[in-house]
């Protein structure tokens, strides 16, 4: 098929990338909503004394510090002017 047989209108392609901004954001939330379940495993897991020593350098602080910065980064791809879209872009 050519370019021509493509031809859709300026709302028709607004609407389709917000369905896929909208798709991509809610496979960011499932990915960090089991990325912070496993963090809460692993702070139970740092707790237990045979593996306290093991386990005392990794920062799970950090992560979490990590995985909210995704979170509201992700949440802001789904707006109906997504970051990026203009400069400057948003921090």
């Amino acid at each position: 098929m050519d370019d021509q047989d493509y031809t859709f209108t300026q709302d028709e392609i607004n609407h389709g990338q917000r369905r896929i901004n909208f798709e991509l954001c809610e496979v960011d939330m499932n990915v960090i909503e089991t990325l912070k379940m496993i963090v809460e495993t692993l702070k139970k897991v740092k707790a237990l004394p045979p593996l306290t020593h093991d386990l005392q350098s990794v920062d799970l602080n950090q992560i979490e510090a990590t995985l909210s910065k995704a979170y509201n980064t992700s949440k802001k791809v789904a707006d109906i002017k997504p970051p990026g879209c203009e400069d400057p872009y948003p921090n």
